[in-house]
Parts: C-alpha cells; structure tokens; sequence
C-alpha cells in the first residue's frame, strides 16, 4: 500500500474533536462573562436525541485519494450513538479506514460519556468582542491559552437571538508531523431549543503531497422526538 493513503488520516480527524454542538449564549455583559455562565449548557457531553443522514467525504486531491460515504445517523438515550452506511465510493482506504473509523469513535466516546469537542472555557480560551460581521452576527474572538489538541485560534459567531451558528479558525496544534496549516469551521442550527451540528470542514497542507480536504453535513429529520419537516438542510449562508 502507498504511504499516501495514510497521510489522509490526520486532516480527517482534525475536526472530531468538535463534533456536538454549542449551547446559548447570552448576550448580555461581557463576552467571557456570557461564556463563563453558560459553560454548564454550551459543554455538554451527550447530543440531544436525533436521527439524521449524513455525507461525510475527503482526502486528497487526487481522485484515487479521496473516498466518501452517506450514513443513517442516530442517537437514543439508554442506546446510545448508531450508524448504518447505505452508500459509499471512492478510495476504499479513505472509507474503511478514515470515515467509518469517524464514525465508530464518535460512538465509542458517547458510550464512554466523553466530551466530542474541546470546551469553550476559560481553561481553554480567552474570550474578546470581535465586533458585528457585515451580516450583524456577533463575533466573539476565541484565543487559545495553551498549546493542546483540538483548541483553534479564531472566533464564535452568534445569531441575533444570542445562538451559535458558527466556529471557525486554524488549529493552534497540528495533528501530526506530516500535517500543517489546518484550517476548520463547524456550523450549527436552532432546532427544537438544541444548538445542533450542520457541517463540519477541514482543509490542511500536507508535506509533499499538497491540500487535504474534509466535509461533513448533516440533514436532520427528527431532533429530541420531533420531526424536521422535509429535512434539516446543512444550508447557513457562506457569507456568514
């Protein structure tokens, strides 16, 4: 097998660290004052019971390097996280070995009762006011205190309800020697009173073999036992 293959891992699981959702933030005080009361709520461990249909894909540039599949995804309390692939093509490494391995930890750290995402606290981040974007979200800018796995430099942006719909930055620790420069966001959605995942990316530069690329993106149908209508699309505005 080409060593190629196996450089794809680590841009892949850049972003599992940050797979569940936020909470509410409110919009009052300041902007580590708002984090800091509603640590409790915005660093769960478990997601609200759902069911949904995901596409995850990646790799790199070259066709023969990048893989993707489509997958039943579900979460019930006192059974935890379950997964069913009904469609995959594409690098048989990537699948095996990358996308369904995403997906089999995902369900071995909820059946743990582990964190999915590094926590917004103060352990973690020093919180400043980043002003309104152009689109009047709130943008809250995140700065690392430590050097650790999965902590990003970059910034929170908030709905006018005072919800998360976005994280974004560059990671302040690579994921591995062959890995530099990666890149994520992860947006989120308002359903039902969740703050609830819609797509997760993450680009990065790999030695000598140039760009590496994730995506993941959720359509919801049901979310803490009621219906999403025709689907929640994974579809917040890019310019946001």
């Amino acid at each position: 097998m080409s060593r190629t293959p196996l450089l794809v891992a680590p841009i892949l699981a850049s972003c599992f660290a940050f797979l569940a959702g936020t909470g509410h933030l409110s919009a009052a005080g300041s902007a580590t004052q708002s984090f800091e009361r509603v640590l409790a709520r915005s660093n769960t461990v478990t997601p609200p019971p759902y069911r949904a249909y995901r596409r995850l894909e990646g790799g790199l540039s070259d066709d023969d390097k990048r893989g993707w599949l489509e997958a039943w995804t579900e979460y019930r309390p006192g059974r935890g996280f379950s997964y069913e692939v009904v469609d995959e093509g594409g690098s048989e490494y990537v699948r095996n070995k990358v996308l369904r391995n995403m997906l089999s930890g995902e369900r071995d750290l909820i059946a743990a009762g582990k964190r999915l995402r590094a926590s917004l606290e103060s352990n973690n981040y020093e919180f400043e006011d980043g002003g309104l974007t152009e689109h009047g979200l709130q943008r809250i800018l995140l700065k690392p205190v430590k050097k650790s796995d999965g902590l990003v430099n970059g910034s929170v942006l908030l709905d006018k309800t005072g919800f998360v719909t976005r994280i974004q930055g560059r990671l302040v620790k690579s994921p591995s020697f062959w890995l530099r420069d990666v890149d994520v966001s992860w947006k989120f959605a308002h359903v039902g009173g969740h703050v609830v995942p819609v797509e997760m990316t993450s680009t990065g530069r790999v030695r000598m073999f140039g760009r590496s690329n994730f995506r993941m993106v959720y359509e919801y149908v049901s979310v803490d036992g009621r219906p999403t209508g025709n689907g929640l699309k994974a579809a917040l505005r890019d310019d946001q």
